[in-house]
């Protein structure tokens, strides 16, 4: 609703508020009645020309538009929902117009105070652009020692900044379609395996088993079957300055060699993704492939290209001495670049993987350090059991390897071991410089309509509904004129009126009808059979005392009888809303019987007998009979 022109202030604005303040706010146009659309409905617009008159007081120039039809109901519900409608409408106005103000009041006064806004953004993004100059210097420096340094213990081999932050999500959100185990049920499913009779077969699983809390995820993945592992909910990752807010995780086991495995392998997924995963080797091969998408805000992929990866603790040589010593942690088949660490133990393959060629357990046994030396989250030497993968795809990738390890724990994050590594510094997007404006704004009012719906109904002298029946002849009729309640917010009713003109045969009881209907003035025109319900001052008042609120209109009550045998009394009635709004309700019928058919006299067959005759007798009885059933009309006829 608001547009920003460009123009001088001085003056003209002057100007304008004494325009405003000379010609006052245009009111909305006056309700009317419209004869097809109906009684006008008014959703409350005070507010909304309350904040006309503030955004026009406030220097905005405000232009009304023609007002918007928003059509016809015909039902309550019809009703509250156009109501409900307009009312966003007119919110969405009052916000519009109350920015304006907001704005017009900032920037009109004068240019210094509608500069202010910007000119808070440019000192702080002044700031923030010698806070990224500062650090590019220092970016720099630290890439120009990467590169002296790389063939020194601990640094990359090649120099690389780091783009990704995923180091931590304690709050994140698991969730995957397949079954979590309980620690029993993870326990009663790997020993009906029956790897094997040795002790150490199972020591490891069940230490892996019983560390775990309760809760945790417990898993089973199958060969070659794809299992997905979503993390929402992240708050402490990003991607070259854009929010990570959503990793998805798809583990395939590839299958195990040396241990009689069923195709299948217990894994125990992490909470926090970046922790990600334990799994239980058996003491043979196994290998898991996973790949890794990342998720903006929007749902969006991430292409993480020129990220850095933290493959680490990748130990050699501490295998169980029950089995194998020399076990092995690899990182094999990643898509990306191997990037090697000076002095680190951890080498690329041709084959695609990534692990000790040698024993970095224990001094011992050749290695630089024993374990405990490197392989703890504090150790500066971290990065001896290390290597850095960096992505250079938009999916990454890679396959979890061990070899007679028992239990191993993989993490994939961006807590690279090697060491200095910079973050590549994000620059900071300049504000735009605002110009002078002029503020305007526009808006209109919703204009909505209701037909009032009509119901005629027929019912007994004890009110019940007898549309359709079949009364006796002389039974009280009566008839319903029942019309909707006007709904809150109508027009002010001047005159409701009902006209029925009754059917031939139904004879009125006007007094009776008038004590029915005490809320209308009741007239009669026996010519035409017009019956004209008239609204009383008292009801009109009453419809009208808060045209805020719903309005009944009482349903006056025609009382009368059904006078005709064998007679369809149709009827129905017109109302008529401040002499221009006309409807006609529904029909109804009530049916009289048929008058009873007199029977057919017998002729006598042979001679017309003579008085006294035996014959004579059942005739005349029969005469006797026919003349009571048509009322006895006959006799006095020949009486007379």
């Amino acid at each position: 609703m608001r547009k920003v022109y460009l123009k001088k202030a001085g003056a003209s604005f002057v100007s304008l508020l004494l325009a405003l303040t000379l010609f006052p706010l245009n009111a909305q146009t006056a309700f009317a009645t419209d004869a097809v659309k109906g009684v006008e409905v008014h959703a409350d617009s005070s507010k909304l020309e309350a904040s006309v008159a503030a955004a026009k007081a406030a220097g905005v120039d405000v232009q009304k538009e023609d007002d918007v039809d928003k059509g016809s109901t015909e039902t309550t519900a019809e009703t509250d929902a156009k109501k409900a409608e307009i009312q966003a409408d007119y919110d969405k106005q009052i916000k519009d117009l109350d920015d304006a103000a907001k704005e017009a009041k900032k920037q009109l006064a004068d240019y210094a105070t509608k500069k202010a806004a910007y000119d808070t953004a440019k000192a702080k993004y002044d700031t923030d652009k010698a806070k990224y100059d500062a650090d590019m210097v220092a970016y720099n420096k630290a890439m120009e020692e990467l590169e002296k340094k790389k063939n020194q213990d601990g640094y990359m081999t090649k120099p690389y900044p780091q783009l990704l932050t995923f180091k931590s999500e304690p709050g994140a959100t698991l969730s995957y379609s397949g079954k979590k185990y309980t620690r029993q049920e993870f326990s009663d499913e790997v020993r009906s395996w029956n790897v094997g009779t040795e002790p150490w077969r199972y020591s490891y699983f069940d230490a892996l088993n019983g560390g775990q809390p309760n809760d945790a995820d417990r898993v089973m993945l199958e060969k070659d079957k794809p299992f997905v592992a979503t993390y929402t909910n992240l708050t402490n990752s990003s991607y070259n300055g854009k929010k990570i807010s959503k990793v998805e995780y798809t583990y395939t086991y590839k299958g195990s060699s040396g241990v009689n495995l069923p195709d299948k392998l217990p894994v125990i997924l992490q909470k926090d993704p970046t922790v990600t995963i334990w799994y239980n080797d058996f003491f043979g091969d196994a290998r898991i492939n996973m790949t890794v998408k990342f998720y903006d805000e929007a749902g969006n992929v991430i292409d993480p290209t020129g990220s850095l990866l933290n493959f680490s603790s990748l130990n050699r040589g501490n295998g169980s001495s029950a089995v194998d010593k020399d076990a092995i942690e690899k990182v094999a088949s990643f898509n990306g670049e191997y990037v090697p660490i000076s002095g680190s133990s951890i080498k690329p393959h041709a084959d695609g993987s990534a692990y000790s060629d040698t024993n970095n357990h224990d001094r011992a046994e050749g290695s630089r350090f024993n374990t405990s030396e490197w392989d703890t989250s504090t150790s500066p030497n971290s990065w001896y059991g290390a290597i850095v993968g960096r992505v250079t795809n938009s999916e990454i990738s890679l396959d979890m390897a061990s070899h007679k390890s028992g239990v191993v724990w993989f993490a994939l994050n961006s807590d690279i071991k090697a060491v200095n590594v910079p973050t590549r510094p994000v620059e900071p997007t300049p504000p735009t410089e605002p110009q002078k404006p002029v503020i305007k704004a526009t808006y209109h009012f919703d204009i909505l309509y209701t037909k009032p719906q009509l119901e005629k109904k027929v019912l007994d002298e004890n009110n019940k509904d007898i549309d359709t029946n079949t009364v006796k002849t002389g039974s009280v009729v009566k008839f319903a004129l029942n019309t909707t309640a006007f709904p809150a917010g109508h027009e002010k009713i001047t005159s409701v009126v009902m006209n029925d003109v009754l059917p031939e045969g139904y004879k009125l009881n006007l007094e009776e009808t008038k004590k029915a209907s005490p809320d209308y003035e009741v007239s009669y025109d026996e010519g035409t059979r017009t019956l004209v319900f008239t609204a009383k001052a008292t009801l009109l008042d009453q419809i009208n005392a808060d045209l805020t609120k719903e309005a009944p209109v009482p349903a006056p009550i025609i009382v009368g009888t059904v006078t005709k045998e064998g007679t369809t009394y149709e009827n129905q009635f017109d109302l008529d809303i401040n002499n221009v709004f006309k409807k006609k309700s529904n029909k109804v019928t009530v049916k009289t019987p048929e008058p009873p058919t007199p029977p057919t006299p017998k002729k006598h067959k042979g001679a017309v007998p003579y008085t006294g005759d035996a014959g004579v007798l059942p005739s005349v009885a029969l005469l006797m009979t026919s003349a009571i059933a048509l009322g006895g009309a006959w006799i006095t006829r020949k009486k007379q």
